[in-house]
């Protein structure tokens, strides 16, 4: 199985695939790693938020150097998301409309299919590294959740974990060689070609309040873009944005 500009590690039970690249960020140096385990036993989301981590799902935590400067990294989000988006895409054959949520959720008709977690570190060299925690739903989803999820088993009851994974890989390793290269223009585009709600109504929940408008677009950096009522247009950096719900 390919994986890419990634070396794969697999593990059994984890604490957390990003947790188990830290003590591996030796071989960040040596060039991309992927750690992939058959479960996580403190797995975590965006905000401190726990992810539900049973077996038969894809848990992955893909890391390198990136060759531009760290206050890019954030950009990664959209790649990561994009990936998996692309990957689910064409797993499910086109049986499901996938889309990409600000800022980094992943959506197959209209129910969450992923989560995915950026973090940071230094490896041993003292390079600047990304650590992208991707979690795809392949057999299960959750159902405890405030939202609809949804697996990939539902359409595509033949996928693997190890297709997902060699799909996502190659996704990741063309967008991200994409991103050093050419910058992240290529991948706002792409990535708002996948957007959900793009040119509708959206509410954008902050940490202090709540706004409401059109989705726009993406800036030039990845914030929202936010048409209000008065016409005026916000950037939305940091946050949780949602469709309103249908009446």
């Amino acid at each position: 199985m390919s994986t890419g500009r990634f070396h794969h590690v697999a593990l059994g039970d984890v604490g957390s695939t990003n947790d188990e690249v830290r003590s591996r960020l030796d071989l960040a140096d040596q060039g991309g790693l992927v750690v992939t385990a058959e479960r996580q036993l403190q797995g975590r989301g965006r905000r401190g938020r726990e992810w539900t981590s049973p077996a038969g799902n894809l848990y992955s935590s893909f890391c390198f150097c990136p060759t531009v400067p760290l206050a890019r990294f954030a950009e990664l989000s959209f790649i990561s998301a994009l990936g998996v988006a692309e990957a689910a895409t064409e797993v499910l054959g086109g049986r499901a409309d996938v889309r990409c949520k600000w800022p980094n959720d992943v959506l197959a008709d209209g129910a969450k299919l992923s989560g995915i977690l950026l973090e940071t570190a230094r490896t041993p060299a003292g390079r600047d590294a990304v650590i992208m925690g991707i979690g795809v739903n392949v057999a299960s989803a959750p159902t405890d959740t405030p939202y609809p999820a949804f697996a990939l088993s539902a359409l595509a009851p033949e996928t693997t974990v190890q297709r997902v994974l060699a799909m996502l890989s190659m996704r990741l390793t063309l967008w991200t060689e994409t991103w050093e290269r050419q910058g992240f223009a290529a991948v706002r585009r792409a990535w708002l070609g996948m957007a959900d709600g793009l040119g509708k109504p959206v509410i954008a929940r902050l940490a202090d309040s709540e706004l409401h408008g059109l989705f726009e677009g993406l800036d030039d950096d990845g914030a929202l873009l936010l048409r209000q009522d008065d016409d005026t247009l916000r950037r939305i950096t940091a946050g949780d944005v949602f469709r309103p719900p249908t009446r």
